[in-house]
């Protein structure tokens, strides 16, 4: 938390530096700390506004752009004074500051352009998981046992990252009504950050129509886990996996469901089970902690000759975050697991560096000896903006 203070100060600093040269004097230190005041203002009233709304999306795609731009005038100033042992005149400073405000700007406006339709327009990605056909414990320790019913293939439509806010628009989520309704998914799996608007505001504007829509659409169930967001958003007061209970789907908080084909309470086994973790976040915010893998894998609660049936069980975990498995953990690993969060950068310089903060950042890849999914969500935090990174929603179909 300090160190984080600290870069924001800093950042802070480097920008009032920057931008006061564009004009000498009092007059460039007023333009500086206008645009201080205005992003600080922007982010406090966002969720209340969407003239704010609009306000923040400008702000953020130029502090952005700016960032690396002066942080390049900077190192080649200094540089060009190590090398010529004299200071830039300031008319000179003046022009050359002016000029990056502009350019800042003119890229921001680009941004803006291209990449608020290309949020909008996700990408339908289909993806077939091979699933290992295990041998249930039972049969290996007792061969008179009754034989495990042979498991049927299954399919599930996921996503993250919704992020509904006061920008967003209901076209978005009719379209993921649509297909769902066309795709016929046995699971609907959602995996975190529901929105940054309290959940009256949600209801207020109709998302709970569409998310029960989007939830009936699974011929099984709809699962959802909570992501960091839903831990920002407890803490003012809502109650986001409250409201996405009420509107048709299982929420998954440290815990594991298992799930038959059907109504009937008669089927021999489940078709897949699955299990959400709570947000690191979450559990923060919660002043909780986060529950041992080993406590929710299918059937750990669960005598051994019930949690034997439940070792051939496809299982998936979702956990928002893809930080992988927890280090003394040295159980039975899941089938697939998968993740949000990241949003794959969501827009330069973000799409360069995100690699250096996760060992899987988007896509498919291995994270401690598990496969792992990591979408790049299916909207963006703050700006509504993309640009080098595609919205996406996954149509995973898992076959034996």
């Amino acid at each position: 938390m300090a160190i984080g203070f600290i870069l924001i100060l800093a950042l802070l600093g480097l920008f009032f530096w920057n931008i006061r040269q564009v004009k000498s004097g009092v007059k460039g230190s007023l333009i500086a700390g206008a645009y201080i005041i205005v992003t600080i203002g922007s982010f406090m009233l966002y969720r209340n506004s969407v003239i704010f709304s609009y306000l923040q999306t400008l702000m953020i795609i130029w502090l952005c752009q700016a960032l690396w731009i002066f942080l390049l005038w900077d190192v080649f100033r200094i540089v060009r004074r190590l090398k010529t042992k004299k200071r830039l005149l300031q008319p000179d400073a003046e022009r050359q500051a002016g000029f990056l405000f502009g350019i800042s700007f003119a890229l921001t406006v680009v941004f803006l352009t291209y990449g608020m339709q290309h949020n909008e327009n996700y990408e339908l990605r289909f993806e077939t998981i091979k699933l290992e056909n295990r041998v249930a414990q039972s049969q290996v320790t007792d061969s008179a046992a009754a034989p495990v019913a042979e498991q049927k293939n299954f399919t599930a439509m996921f996503f993250s990252d919704l992020h509904l806010d006061m920008l967003s628009k209901p076209a978005k989520l009719e379209r993921m009504v649509s297909e769902a309704k066309s795709i016929k998914p046995d699971f609907i799996l959602f995996g975190g950050d529901l929105a940054d608007i309290h959940d009256s505001v949600m209801t207020a504007q109709g998302y709970d129509k569409l998310v029960k829509q989007l939830a009936s659409t699974a011929k099984i169930a709809a699962v959802a886990i909570n992501g960091n967001h839903e831990g920002y958003m407890e803490r003012n007061g809502s109650d986001p996996m409250g409201w996405l209970r009420r509107n048709g789907f299982v929420v998954l908080d440290d815990s594991t469901a298992c799930f038959p084909a059907g109504s009937s309470n008669q089927a021999i086994e489940p078709v897949a089970c699955f299990t959400g973790r709570t947000d690191f976040q979450v559990s923060r915010t919660r002043e909780e902690t986060r529950k041992p893998l080993a406590d929710l894998v299918p059937g750990a609660q669960l005598a051994s000759e019930e949690s034997a049936k439940l070792q051939n069980i496809p299982w998936i975990l979702l956990d928002h975050q893809p930080k992988g498995i927890e280090k003394d953990y040295n159980g039975r690993l899941p089938d697939l697991a998968l993740s949000g969060h990241t949003h794959d950068g969501q827009f330069f310089p973000g799409t360069v560096f995100i690699d250096l903060f996760w060992r899987l950042s988007v896509g498919f890849g291995i994270l401690d000896n598990t496969k792992w999914l990591v979408t790049s969500g299916v909207d963006s935090w703050g700006p509504p903006v993309r640009v080098g990174s595609d919205t996406e929603m996954w149509v995973l179909n898992f076959e034996r």
